[in-house]
């Protein structure tokens, strides 16, 4: 008995200087810590396989795009071979044309006479432009002309309707000063009725 009071006595410290009062506190926080590792335990698992699922993931899509390359590449190399075989083939027409050229040559030559005739076509419409042109020309002249009576006519009106401006100012200067000598003439005749 004397044993068993000493040792729940004692005091243990834990390994981060966790100070216990007895055996079964000190079980109970290593029961707590190892819970604690369980759960990390739990929760590091959980992210490895999911990131071994993303990885197989990633891998799947990774081994789809190399097909997909290859398979462009095999596409391009059948395009190379497709598009050699008619530069072969471009190549023999090409040799193959030379008789072609000389009936170009014929039909250029026979649009050439067809040309030569639109020429002279053309010719004699820009005669006929030009006709019309100089009668455009002589219709402006007769334009210029009588702009010219009607600005000469209309300089005569504004001197016309200066000269009305002229005598109107004068007019209202005179009534202007028949007014102030009415004024004048009505104050004189106050200052008499005024003085009698």
């Amino acid at each position: 008995l004397a044993t068993l009071a000493t040792t729940e006595k004692i005091m243990s410290v834990g390994e981060e200087g966790v100070s216990f009062g007895s055996v079964e506190e000190e079980l109970e926080y290593w029961k707590d810590q190892a819970l604690q590792l369980r759960n990390e335990y739990e929760r590091l698992r959980t992210e490895f396989e999911e990131f071994q699922e993303n990885s197989q993931e990633l891998e799947a899509e990774l081994e789809a795009s190399l097909e997909q390359t290859e398979s462009k590449n095999r596409d391009l190399q059948a395009k190379l071979q497709r598009l050699e075989d008619e530069n072969d083939s471009l190549k023999s027409r090409l040799d193959s044309q030379s008789n072609e050229a000389y009936v170009t040559i014929a039909t250029l030559q026979a649009e050439k006479a067809d040309l030569l005739q639109m020429k002279d076509s053309m010719i004699r419409y820009i005669r006929e432009v030009e006709q019309i042109n100089d009668d455009l020309e002589r219709g402006k002249r007769v334009t210029v002309s009588s702009l010219d009576d009607f600005e000469s006519k209309l300089n005569q009106a504004f001197e016309k309707n200066a000269l009305l401006e002229s005598e109107l100012d004068e007019k209202e200067q005179l009534s202007v000063m028949c007014q102030r000598l009415k004024d004048e003439v009505r104050g004189m005749y106050y200052i008499d009725k005024q003085t009698e």
